[in-house]
């Protein structure tokens, strides 16, 4: 398993992520919401270079290991304190769920960046149509999961589906962000979870 690393610990933004005192017991699994190379701009762009809700780790389509952050770090990704000590977060390169525009034949993202690749249609919170995740994402995913629960002792434990799960933030394993909010889509129906759960 090969991993490069972004160099967003600079000299202006190392003193953002401290060191967890907990031990770790969840991997959280989103997407981007966008392609790769808009999603890094971003990160780079937001609070003059000093952003802190960034993943430990993405997956570009190709299925490249990026580490934004070191794992033993603590990033504000989901902005609750509690939940961000507990988990190490992974994110897909994935544009998520996609719509038209009335009067127009193509899709969009979010953005409103035409969409032109492969789509999924599946409804499912008031969203129809969905970017597909890749099967080499997926096996990469799984290499990184099974080296982070070595690492860090955390259960290979796995919820295996999107929908929001009443007290997930005591779950010890693998979940998405999508089990704690009916608010968020990912991971998006889109996902193969079964092909997860039996890689890993």
């Amino acid at each position: 398993m090969q991993i490069e690393y972004y160099d967003i610990e600079k000299e202006k933004t190392k003193n953002l992520f401290k060191k967890s005192t907990k031990s770790r017991n969840q991997i959280l699994l989103g997407h981007t919401s966008r392609n790769m190379v808009d999603y890094l701009k971003s990160i780079e762009l937001r609070h003059n270079g000093k952003y802190t809700k960034v993943p430990h780790f993405l997956i570009s389509k190709k299925g490249e290991i990026i580490n934004l952050v070191k794992p033993n770090l603590v990033t504000n990704l989901f902005g609750y304190p509690t939940i961000d000590k507990e988990n190490i977060s992974i994110f897909l390169e994935n544009e998520g769920w996609l719509n038209h525009k009335p009067n127009k034949i193509k899709l969009y993202d979010w953005l409103g960046n035409i969409y032109k690749s492969e789509i999924i249609e599946k409804k499912w919170r008031n969203k129809l149509f969905w970017a597909p995740y890749t099967t080499t994402q997926i096996e990469s995913l799984s290499e990184l999961i099974k080296n982070l629960c070595k690492d860090f002792k955390i259960d290979k434990n796995f919820v295996g589906h999107n929908v929001r799960v009443p007290g997930i933030e005591k779950f010890k394993g693998i979940v998405s962000r999508s089990n704690y909010s009916e608010y968020f889509t990912d991971l998006s129906p889109a996902f193969n979870f079964k092909k997860l759960e039996e890689l890993i």
